[in-house]
This record gives structure tokens, C-alpha cells and sequence, in this order.
């Protein structure tokens, strides 16, 4: 039975989800009030409920480091509703947001220096960040977003050719749209963990990585198919497929969903054979790396369990409003 055919039962969720919620409303209402301006605007964020998803990805961590974990996803989904899905948004106006929030997160932004919600907000998360990290995490975290950002200004430039990429490239590049380092980076941060290069570049953590990361973009893009064709959006794994390889709707979505299939059986099969790093990197550091390897099945199986839960994709809810860019 394919993987999409009923929704995921009994995944763990963090107990702290209910507090996370409450924070996450009032957080984005303190840095950022024009984006949830109107009665419509703040519903949608309550509905859509971003704290599900940091508490079905992250069941262990604790709650001021859930509260963090799912203000940075809110961050990003605001960013890519407000500043990204939008027809009109060009690569020459994102470079130059861009650019201000890289000087963000290293600390060289000045205060008042541009007023967008989304840099006050980034304030905000590199201060807390700060408190449970080291400055190699956070250049391996700066690194992250700057490969997200990156890869949004390539949608932005592919829109405005009107353009569907290729099948190969879109591969390539959707685990970056997605901001999937950022978010094990997050697993890092979240856990307490301290990996290293070495290990986060790991051939064997480098693959389950990746495969990971194809489930849930593939995933995302299966569940968001109608809020993308009401948005006109290509960047979706089922209309490159539909395009490439000339499919009805229904044919797309068939294939998309056996090629997601089978990544997630090629993620469960590494992830049980992954070879023993205790030789190499020594007990301590094998323990941490079977937490972070729960950490990416978590976000594998509890992107899909909060994608059957969330109204997002059902009702097509976006946080882009008219004005969302203030």
C-alpha cells in the first residue's frame, strides 16, 4: 500500500507542543505585526499551526528549544509565502533581502538599518541561537540558509523565464528550497548534539541526509499540489514530472509518489545498515549519531504526519497577504 494512501498513526509528539503554540503566535505578533495584521491573517497562522510541525519533528528537545526550533520553521514558511510564491517576485529584490539577512546572522546588520518584519525577527533567532551554539555551528548554519536562499532567487530567475526545470536539476536542487540543512542543523541544535564535519560529512550521514531530505520535499510536493496550481507554481516535484515526461495530472502523482516510495524504503534500509562509527569516531560520538539519525526519521515521518493534520494543504492556506512585505 503506498505511503499515501491513509494518514500516519501514533508518531510521537512533543509534549510541549501546546506552550510552542501560544509563543509562536505571540512571537510573530511582537516581530513581525504586519504580517498577521488582520483577524483572516492570524487565523491562517492559527490553523496552520507551524508548532505541529516542530513538535512532530522534534519530539525530544526541551520547550524553550522547541519555542526556538519552531520559530525558525515559521520564519522560513513566512519568508516562502510572503517573499517567494509570489508571481512577481524577482531574483534582483530577493538578492537584495538576502543579503541583509546573511549580515543578520553574522551580526552585521544595523539596528533600524531596513524595517522588514522577517530581519527582526532573525534578530531575535540569532540571539537565542547564540546561547546553545558554537561559532562552528553557526557558520555551518549561516552556510545553510545562504544554499536556501540561493536556491529560492534560481525559482525566482526560473519564473521569471517562465521556466519548468528539468527533472535532474530540480532534484538537485529541492532539498536546498526546501532548507532542509538548516533544519538538521536545528536537529544539532535542539538535541545538544555536537557532530562535527567529520561526521556531518560522513558518506553514509551525508546519503541518509540526502535521502531524507528527498522524502519529505517529495512529500511536501505531493500534499501541496493544489495550493501550487492555484498559485500557478512549477517548482513542484509532480509538475516537472507532468512536463518532462508529458503525463496527465493524475499520471504525475502517480509516479511522484512510487519515486517517493522508494526513497523512503532506501532511507529505512541505510538508516538500519548504517555502519558503526565507534571505531572511528569513538562510543560518545556513535550514541550522538544514532540521535541524530532519529532525528532525521523524525523529520521523514513527522513532516508527513503534520502534512495529513495541517489545514495548509487542504484548505490551501498561504500567510501571503497584500502587504505581507512590510
Amino acid at each position: 500500500m503506498s505511503f499515501y494512501m491513509h494518514p500516519l498513526r501514533g508518531e510521537t509528539v512533543n509534549p510541549h507542543h501546546a506552550a510552542a503554540e501560544l509563543q509562536n503566535v505571540a512571537w510573530v505578533q511582537r516581530h513581525s505585526p504586519g504580517m498577521v495584521d488582520g483577524d483572516d491573517r492570524l487565523n491562517r497562522l492559527r490553523l496552520i499551526r507551524f508548532s505541529r510541525l516542530a513538535a512532530f519533528t522534534y519530539p525530544r528537545v526541551g520547550a524553550a528549544e522547541l519555542a526556538l526550533i519552531c520559530n525558525w520553521i515559521t520564519w522560513l514558511f513566512l519568508h516562502d509565502d510572503c517573499y517567494c510564491d509570489d508571481g512577481d517576485a524577482d531574483e534582483a529584490s530577493l538578492a537584495a533581502l538576502h543579503r541583509e539577512v546573511l549580515a543578520v546572522l553574522h551580526g552585521e546588520h544595523a539596528p533600524g538599518a531596513r524595517d522588514v518584519s522577517l530581519l527582526h525577527m532573525l534578530t531575535d533567532l540569532r540571539r537565542r541561537m547564540l546561547v546553545w551554539s558554537d561559532a562552528a555551528w553557526m557558520a555551518r548554519f549561516i552556510g545553510s540558509v545562504d544554499r536556501y536562499l540561493q536556491s529560492t532567487r534560481w525559482e525566482a530567475q526560473n519564473r521569471g523565464l517562465g521556466l519548468v526545470p528539468p527533472l535532474a536539476a530540480y532534484v538537485d536542487m529541492r532539498r536546498c528550497t526546501g532548507a532542509m540543512d538548516s533544519v538538521y542543523d536545528c536537529i544539532e541544535l535542539g538535541e545538544h548534539l555536537h557532530l562535527g564535519r567529520e561526521i556531518r560529512e560522513h558518506t553514509a550521514v551525508a546519503t541518509l541526509e540526502r535521502l531524507a531530505g528527498n522524502c519529505v520535499c517529495w512529500a511536501n510536493d505531493i500534499f501541496s499540489v493544489n495550493k501550487e496550481l492555484l498559485e500557478h507554481n512549477a517548482h513542484n516535484l509532480v509538475f516537472v514530472l507532468r512536463h518532462e515526461h508529458h503525463l496527465t495530472l493524475a499520471e504525475a502523482i502517480e509516479k511522484a509518489v512510487a519515486m517517493h516510495d522508494a526513497e523512503l524504503q532506501a532511507f529505512e534500509w541505510a538508516a538500519a545498515h548504517l555502519p558503526d562509527l565507534r571505531r572511528e569516531f569513538g562510543p560518545k560520538k556513535a550514541v550522538e549519531v544514532d540521535l541524530y539519525v532519529a532525528g532525521l526519521r523524525s523529520w521523514v515521518r513527522g513532516n508527513a504526519a503534520w502534512s495529513w493534520e495541517t489545514p495548509r494543504y487542504k484548505g490551501c492556506l498561504s500567510m501571503r497577504g497584500n502587504d505581507a512585505g512590510v
